[in-house]
Parts: structure tokens; sequence; C-alpha cells
């Protein structure tokens, strides 16, 4: 099952209290990411079929299709999610301070 395209292991850590000071979006967030993993994961144990990837999900009917848009979007949401998550971490980060910065010359 980890061969499918909709599994994907490699998520961002958990938010820390220090993170939910700075953003605490990033909590409802969270939960969602794992809202969505645990929705992939269910869609691919009912629908086995869509963890082979040479196989068409129309060919197995509407049902089936539309798991498959629904892991294939949660996945794309799930990649956004951390995304985000990235950027308010990288944002939230002191940045270096120039002693020079203020000199008029």
């Amino acid at each position: 099952m980890d061969a499918s395209p909709h599994v994907r292991p490699d998520r961002p850590r958990p938010p820390t209290v220090t993170d939910l000071l700075v953003a605490p979006e990033l909590a409802a967030l969270a939960l969602l990411d794992a809202a969505l993993q645990i929705t992939i994961a269910a869609l691919l144990a009912e629908h086995m079929t869509l963890i082979d990837e040479l196989r068409p999900p129309a060919r197995d009917g509407p049902v089936v299709d539309l798991a498959d848009a629904i892991c294939r979007r949660a996945s794309s949401l799930r990649d956004l999610l951390a995304r985000y998550a990235s950027a308010v971490r990288d944002a939230a980060r002191p940045t270096a301070v120039d002693p020079d910065a203020d000199l008029p010359f």
C-alpha cells in the first residue's frame, strides 16, 4: 500500500506550544491533515484497486472513480497544509539583525 501515489508519509511534525502561540491556526490545520490522512487510508482499504496505478479507477465504476478523486485532492491539500505550516514557522523565526543597518552612511 505504501507504493500508492495517495500515501505520503513525509508529513511535518505536529505544532508545538510555541508554534501555537505564534500561529494558533496550526492546531486546526494539524487536525485537518490527520483527518485527510485517515480518509485516504479508509478509502484505500475499501477500494484496494486504487493502489494499482496502471488500472484506471473509472473502470471500477463511479464510486471508485470518486474515491480516487477524493484521495488525490486530499493528498494535494495535505501538501498545501504542510507548505503553509512550514511558511508560518519560517516567518516566525527571528531574523538576524545587521548592526550596521541603521547607520546613515
